[in-house]
């Protein structure tokens, strides 16, 4: 594949360049000026030259700037020029140099594209040569002909792609500590505006550049703020780490391209949808010295061999180019795999353009010395001309190498036009093509099915991103698939049905691949336990269905007459917003299935429905409505065991250590109306929880146990403070501490098992619920270390292994889990100790999905096969806890004596039915381990989940695990 693709790079090159042996730097720089050369801006000319660290970082593109007597300079605009050692830009400050550049230039045009969750705003600019700028609704629109093949005929494509213009689409930003992006990017905008060189001509008359500068604006502020506050430590003292960026999540805002919760992601899929950028390229800092996005696969099944080959053609350009001018360190392929839907860069790939991604060297803004590792250092295929051993670092770097690299990818593109916008229009009509030659015609999206209300989230959410979604106007089987009138039905013969092939199908992840750069399956349905079903027969195309046009709406209300009312636990999310919406209506759970009469007829409810005697049938009625809720009306509250849903005061525990992951459950709150009260795990020490709260969570947090309960060292002689002030107005906004070294400690993790005697419940999951039994305090559950388990961000088969706890209710016999890994948590169940060997893994395997995995189907009529392959280790031991920090623990705490813990969900106990979609190695001891366990300490209770209930915003289909426990948090003993 390489050679194959090197030829066709080559094919682009113009024939001179192919004869040219070496150029020198000069002579093409000399191809790329102007015949009556423009005057360059002499101080910042000088100020480039006077900041880069060292003369090889450099190109004919970005040594200078020119002069401009109309549009400002970033040195005019900001008293210092790009890349000035010790600066960082805020963004709202990028934003008004944007719009200082449109409202002077005809050349660009500034609009909002989107709110973030702290009320900021996020922006985009659009460049090109002043009669495209005036024109760009026109190219707009000849975008979107070239989007649906549905619609524009052959005949008027070929016209079109003689006259559109691609879009190159750059946003940046994105992870708050890679400071360089936003900052080049003012220089790019600048240069692209004003400079009348040929080369940048070419780009200008043939791209239509946008740009968002910063994306996550919320975190870049933070990460301003908190630059400039280290600035002001002593030597010695700590320096504060970014402990946010957005609201809820740092990281893994660019893991939200399937979840679609944050706003960034919305604003970036709604400029794809009204745009339909060609190109969309994501800037990020994290390797030595460029990487331009290729992977090393398996590359998604669901791309386009078109796009493959685009990723390819424009990574090698990017390193062809810079090579030719001696630029050390810019390569491809050895990063990341192409695999996984959640980035970012997959909304273009999911709506048939390209995404791709740098990585460059970080900005800064202080200047460092780089030493890179040895096998950063080899010459190989991908990397023709590897970093140095050795190079003083500094941002002018970093902003030289990427934007030299931009502005060649740009160019390229403009040289190009043509064969990027016929692929666009292929890629449409390919995907258009495959719904109509199968074979898969469309899916089905059954309106009626057990989580109703859930299913029409469900629609919406991929409303949301473009897909189209119909609803049958009346009954029909159509092969063994039965269709009811009001059902949704997603057309195969769509352009976006990319969308629908990434997201529905089952993945398949061989462990011989090389290792997963994150998550190996997300199969949609199953991460939301919902139903839907593909169809293989082409006649589905021919039903009469109806476009959705408006927001999906699960039916709901209430049926017969009573004053009592039953609602059904359906497993629906929003049981809990009921709930909460309602705190002064008593509402019972009923702690086993029972049989209702309903006018004439006998419905079976299940064990948590919720049964409300002397209700107000026509207020709840509404809400019901609403939230596409069921109730049925009885005349008298119904024979069954039932305990009271009382509302509990809510605990929110997080760690200064890490900010990353715990607010998927914040989100999920928020969104569901739970209340809660937000606090750091420092204050655990302060003790009389349980006069506080009723139920306190606490999130995974990453590490060991010990690492958790130790939180941030305690370094350097002052206090670390996280708070707002005048000088750092945008810290502290969700929770402030004067200093935030040390966690809960040995004191606040006594003070926690206090709580749970008490009668509290404290609800764990991933790394935290190891805490617990690693101090020796649940000493029924142990953590093992399986060295040879490989279960990368898989989803798995799970059991309710009792389902009488009100931990389960709503849910089937058996649920889809999302599991990464760790914890292993033994209660007891089937044995099998901790494994050994190696875990060397398997070796190199150039054609690995040439044997597929064997998977088992969740919905037994949708058959896959494969095989099982050997066991891979990957997994180490964790550190333990101090013997005598148990100790500790015990003394402060009376030493309590748990019940057997309950088992509420346990992994499939046959390792050959566990894997339902990703990878998995080494099963055997992962098979009958507890999923989720409820054990009984003093008065209260710990749930420790060792799968990710509330992972991204992607496992709806398992929030009701840690809803159920909230609801019925005193009650938890039911059914036993």
């Amino acid at each position: 594949m390489h050679r194959r693709l090197v030829l066709v790079v080559l094919l682009l090159v113009p024939i001179g360049a192919m004869r040219a042996q070496s150029p020198t730097r000069s002579q093409t720089a000399a191809r790329g000026q102007a015949t009556t050369r423009q005057p360059n801006d002499e101080q910042y000319t000088q100020l480039i030259r006077q900041h880069l660290q060292d003369p090889r970082i450099t190109t004919e593109l970005v040594d200078h700037l020119p002069a401009s007597d109309r549009v400002p300079s970033p040195l005019k605009f900001f008293g210092h020029i790009v890349g000035t050692p010790g600066e960082l830009t805020y963004a709202k400050d990028i934003q008004r140099y944007y719009q200082a550049l449109a409202s002077v230039s005809p050349r660009a045009r500034f609009w909002k594209i989107g709110t973030t969750e702290e009320g900021r705003d996020i922006v985009a600019l659009a460049i090109a040569d002043d009669a495209t700028i005036a024109a760009l609704d026109r190219y707009k629109g000849m975008l979107s002909a070239l989007t649906d093949p549905r619609i524009t005929t052959d005949a008027d494509a070929t016209r079109l792609l003689t006259t559109a213009k691609p879009i190159y689409y750059v946003v940046s930003g994105m992870h708050s500590p890679e400071t360089g992006g936003p900052e080049m990017l003012i220089e790019l905008a600048y240069r692209l505006i004003v400079e009348e060189s040929p080369f940048i001509q070419n780009i200008r008359n043939n791209v239509i550049t946008i740009i968002t500068p910063v994306i996550e604006v919320d975190g870049r502020e933070k990460q301003v703020d908190t630059y400039r506050f280290n600035k002001t430590r002593a030597q010695g003292d700590a320096r504060l780490p970014l402990m946010y960026w957005g609201k809820y999540v740092a990281h893994d805002n660019n893991r939200d391209g399937m979840g679609q919760y944050l706003k960034l992601t919305q604003a970036v899929t709604q400029l794809t949808l009204e745009w339909h950028p060609t190109i969309t390229h994501d800037l990020h800092e994290a390797q030595t010295y460029l990487y331009a996005s290729t992977g090393t696969g398996p590359y998604n099944d669901a791309l386009d061999p078109i796009t493959i080959s685009e990723w390819w053609t424009l990574a090698e350009n990017d390193v062809m180019e810079m090579a030719k001018r001696g630029v050390p360190g810019v390569w491809t392929y050895g990063f990341y795999d192409g695999w996984v839907p959640n980035y970012m860069i997959f909304i273009a790939h999911s709506h048939n353009a390209v995404g791709r991604f740098y990585e460059v060297q970080s900005y800064g803004p202080d200047i460092s010395e780089v030493r890179p590792n040895a096998n950063v250092l080899s010459r190989e295929w991908f990397r023709p001309n590897p970093p140095l051993s050795f190079i003083k670092w500094g941002p002018r770097n970093n902003t030289n190498i990427q934007e030299s690299a931009l502005l060649f990818s740009l160019s390229h593109v403009a040289k190009n036009r043509q064969l990027y916008l016929e692929n666009y229009w292929l890629k449409n009509k390919r995907a258009v093509e495959k719904g109509r030659s199968g074979p898969v015609y469309g899916w089905v999206i059954p309106a009626d099915q057990r989580r109703r209300s859930d299913a029409a989230t469900a629609v919406n959410d991929l409303r949301r991103q473009g897909l189209e979604i119909s609803q049958s106007s009346d009954d029909f089987e159509i092969g063994a698939v039965k269709v009811h009138r009001g059902d949704y039905i997603v057309r195969g013969d769509q352009p976006f049905r990319t969308l629908a092939d990434m997201y529905f199908s089952t993945q398949n992840y061989p462990p011989q691949n090389p290792s997963p750069y994150d998550d190996t399956g997300w199969t949609f349905q199953l991460m939301r336990d919902i139903r839907i079903v593909p169809v293989t027969d082409r006649s589905i195309l021919d039903k009469p269905m109806t476009r959705l046009t408006d927001v999906a709406k699960a039916p709901g209300g209430i049926h017969g007459t009573g004053s009592t009312l039953v609602v059904d636990a359906t497993g629906d999310n929003v049981l809990i917003t009921f709930r909460f919406k309602n705190p002064g209506v008593k509402m019972m759970a009923a702690e086993q299935d029972f049989e209702l009469q309903v006018d004439g007829s006998a419905r079976t409810m299940h064990a948590g429905s919720l049964v409300i005697e002397d209700a107000n049938v026509a207020a709840l009625g509404s809400q019901l409505r609403d939230l596409g809720l069921s109730a049925w009306a009885i005349p008298a509250v119904p024979s069954v065991k039932t305990h009271e849903l009382d509302l509990p005061r809510v605990g929110y525990v997080h760690s200064w250590i890490r900010t990353q992951d715990e607010g998927w459950w914040r989100a999920a709150l928020d969104t569901y109306g739970v209340p809660y009260t937000y606090f750091s795990d420092q204050k655990l020490r302060d003790g009389n929880l349980r006069s506080k709260y009723d139920v306190i969570v606490m999130p995974h947090i990453g590490g060991s146990a010990v690492a958790q309960v130790n939180g941030v060292a305690r370094t350097g002689n002052a206090a670390l403070p996280y708070k707002k002030t005048a000088d750092t107005p945008n810290l502290g906004v969700l929770d402030s501490s004067d200093d935030i070294r040390g966690g809960m400690g040995i004191e606040g993790l006594a003070k926690l098992v206090e709580f749970v005697q008490q009668g509290g419940l404290l609800i764990t999951e991933g790394s935290t619920a190891t805490i617990f039994p690693d101090y020796g305090i649940t000493t029924n559950v142990t953590v093992e270390q399986p060295a040879q388990l490989f279960a990368r961000g898989s989803i798995l088969r799970a059991t309710i292994a009792d389902a009488k706890s009100p931990i389960a209710y709503g849910y089937s016999t058996e649920v889809p889990v999302y599991f990464n890994q760790a914890p292993v948590l033994n209660a007891g169940g089937r044995g099998g100790g901790p494994g050994g060997g190696s875990g060397g893994g398997f070796g190199q395997n150039i054609t690995p999905n040439a044997t597929p995995l064997r998977i088992t189907p969740f919905d037994p009529e949708l058959p896959v096969d494969g095989d099982q392959p050997p066991a891979r280790g990957r997994t180490t031991a964790a550190a333990r806890p101090p013997a005598e920090d148990v100790e500790r623990v015990a003394q402060q705490t009376g030493a309590p004596v748990p019940q057997r813990p309950r088992i509420v969900v346990q992994f499939a106990t046959d390792p050959g039915q566990l894997l339902l979609s990703g990878t998995l190695a080494g099963g055997q001891l992962l098979a009958g381990r507890a999923a989720a366990v409820d054990e009984r300490i003093g008065s209260g209770h710990i749930v420790m989940f060792a799968i990710r209930p509330f992972w991204r915003w992607q496992t709806q289909g398992t929030f009701g695990f840690g809803f159920n426990a909230i609801m019925n948090w005193n009650d938890l003993d039911a059914g036993r």
